[in-house]
């Protein structure tokens, strides 16, 4: 199967440049666009849900620090990016949202080692596991 659109969730923790790279290698290899979305923690006040990021209009006063950071970050990722979402809310809601606006069929992000009983039953990725409209890549990753 052949990927058109790979869309990264990822954070601010250790991971982040890991999976940026992990997320531009799958969408070299299917020739596919590549768009990440991350929590902006700081803009949650201002607005909630989706909102796509556009550096060409960019401006410091309404945009957060996590912005800017996330920005530096994707430079990094050695191909382009399609789209920039950022979002507030609550999280499996904003990422499905995010996936069936811009038509995304394959979903990227990072899973910590636990054990079977926590993934069953405390584990954040179990309700989007449940919803998914798009395949799913889980990167292991360390705590």
């Amino acid at each position: 199967m052949k990927y058109k659109h790979v869309l990264l969730a990822v954070n601010f923790d250790a991971n982040a440049e890991y999976l940026v790279m992990k997320a531009a290698e799958q969408a070299r290899s299917h020739d596919a666009l590549l768009s990440v979305i991350h929590i902006d923690p700081d803009f949650t006040e201002l607005y909630e849900g989706v909102r796509e990021f556009n550096p060409s209009v960019y401006d410091d006063s309404v945009h957060s620090e996590s912005v800017r950071e996330m920005t530096a970050l994707l430079k990094e990722a050695d191909y382009p990016i399609f789209k920039h979402i950022f979002y507030a809310g609550y999280v499996e809601d904003q990422i499905i949202k995010a996936i069936e606006e811009f038509d995304v069929d394959l979903l990227v992000f990072g899973h910590h080692k636990s054990s079977w009983f926590h993934q069953l039953t405390m584990s954040s990725s179990e309700p989007l596991l449940r919803k998914m409209p798009c395949d799913l890549l889980f990167v292991r990753v360390e705590n």
